[in-house]
């Protein structure tokens, strides 16, 4: 990303906290419809700028640092949006007290500011997530292959758009199919059969009754009490059976 794009990207940010700070002003949340509207509104969109300010660097710091024990992506954000919630319970007495110019105190009021800065962490949270979601989906849009007549991308256009990537393997699952790509898994009502005579012209194999894989994904050959597997690039385990044993051979998998 260019440092054009990263100033436009923070410019669309605030724009969105501002737009949060004028519908929470407009409600007048927490006993402050007795104020004008427009101190309401200036004092809202005060506290949602510093709190983007706050919240943005250490949720974007949690989601690194502790994504080795928080597989979700969501979790990680959770967990951060709480550990800001800490510092910003602080600063709202702090704002408050700048604007209004009344004394209020810091220590003794953290624990009736700290829900209230929750709610509003949360909300901020919530729609930076919505749009980063949106912002990544059109992103996979543009770089997922044109929709053609070939096999794959027919296929392909079957999952959801955050599944579509490289295609690893499939298993039947009672009515469904299971496909693993490396954007994750996804279940698809569809018979093992159809999909295997779709991707017939396809690099891949079937290596049991119930499962088929690429041959690019495949990682490499191993055994596990005389059963030999496919270990492919996502450390998924693909059980070959005898009936299909030959498959593996032919296609000069090693």
């Amino acid at each position: 990303m260019t440092i054009r794009e990263m100033i436009t990207q923070k410019a669309y940010d605030l724009l969105v906290v501002v737009g949060v700070g004028l519908f929470v002003g407009f409600l007048s949340p927490f006993g402050m419809d007795a104020l004008p509207l427009y101190v309401s509104i200036s004092y809202w969109v005060i506290i949602c700028v510093v709190g983007y300010l706050v919240y943005h660097p250490i949720i974007d710091q949690c989601d690194k640092r502790c994504s080795p024990f928080l597989a979700s992506h969501w979790q990680r954000v959770a967990m951060g949006a709480f550990v800001a919630s800490i510092p910003m319970s602080f600063l709202v007495p702090l704002v408050t007290t700048l604007y209004f110019g009344k004394s209020v105190s810091m220590a003794s009021d953290f624990f009736n500011v700290f829900p209230k800065t929750l709610v509003i962490g949360g909300v901020i949270t919530i729609v930076s997530l919505i749009k980063e979601t949106l912002v990544e989906q059109q992103a996979q849009l543009e770089q997922s292959p044109t929709i053609s007549d070939t096999q794959l991308s027919k296929f392909l256009a079957l999952l959801p758009v955050e599944k579509r990537g490289q295609l690893y393997a499939f298993e039947s699952a009672d009515h469904y199919l299971k496909v693993y790509t490396d954007k994750g898994h996804h279940l698809l009502l569809m018979r093992f059969k159809d999909a295997v005579d779709m991707l017939e012209d396809y690099p891949g194999l079937q290596t049991h009754r119930s499962w088929w894989v690429a041959i690019s994904a495949v990682a490499q050959v191993t055994k596990e009490n005389r059963k030999t597997l496919l270990i492919l690039e996502n450390n998924l385990k693909v059980p070959v059976s005898k009936t299909y044993a030959d498959n593996v051979k032919n296609s000069g998998i090693h």
